[in-house]
């Protein structure tokens, strides 16, 4: 299967690790499709979930070390669409994008897989840890070949995650992170020996917007209750 993967021009933690991943997985990427950083024009919540000053590789030296090809690139962009046909590639894989439109995608032969953070379709959109525990929904992943309506598509596999009662919000950020990457090596499996396989669309469900600053005053209250309602070990045999 020949693969591309959609990333980011600078550090970050889901670009690094997914090509590792790939790379000790035995999939070595054709090409990486890595985009500059951006501004982002809307409000972005103030309780974080992600850790700062991690130690992290560029993607560009990580793809010089396993002499993979990588293109600064404008994802959304014809020059994107053109190596992707010229490349014959069969899979594409976000590590790292903003919204991708199908000018991107429409080229690849089976589609490009994106690994979500929260369970689709309850779950779409933004702050997606955040908003299961304020809908007290469950947490988890769902990875899915994208179409051109957000986080919606085709499903191919939906894992939840366990919360505990000392969990944090960074437990809870890091647990999914790290289920996102074994299910998109799930995923590629299932596509590399289901050539016919059959996948069901997603639903339409809730879009997230970033959760406003009136409702994360609430946040940490709820998640208090949140862990109490879905603690996994109220329901463990000892």
């Amino acid at each position: 299967m020949k693969i591309g993967i959609f990333a980011y021009n600078f550090k970050h933690w889901k670009t690094q690790q997914g090509i590792l991943n790939l790379m000790l997985a035995g999939k070595k990427p054709d090409i990486i499709f890595a985009a500059d950083k951006v501004k982002l024009n809307f409000y972005q919540s103030q309780i974080r979930t992600s850790p700062k000053d991690l130690y992290l590789h560029h993607p560009r030296d990580i793809a010089k070390h396993y002499n993979i090809d990588y293109k600064v690139v404008v994802h959304n962009s014809e020059q994107v669409a053109a190596l992707v046909k010229e490349r014959q590639l069969d899979l594409g894989i976000i590590l790292g994008a903003r919204i991708l439109k199908p000018i991107s995608f429409k080229n690849f032969k089976i589609g490009v897989l994106n690994m979500h953070p929260g369970l689709l379709p309850e779950n779409r959109g933004l702050d997606n840890i955040k908003w299961a525990i304020v809908d007290n929904l469950a947490q988890g992943v769902t990875t899915h070949l994208i179409d051109e309506k957000i986080d919606k598509g085709l499903l191919l596999h939906k894992e939840q995650i366990n919360i505990y009662k000392d969990d944090t919000l960074l437990d809870l950020q890091l647990r999914v992170q790290h289920l996102e990457q074994k299910l998109m090596l799930r995923s590629i499996n299932t596509l590399e020996k289901n050539s016919n396989l059959e996948l069901k669309k997603l639903g339409v469900g809730t879009y997230n917007k970033p959760m406003s600053p009136e409702v994360e005053e609430t946040l940490l209250d709820l998640f208090e209750e949140y862990k109490k309602k879905n603690n996994c070990e109220n329901n463990s045999t000892q």
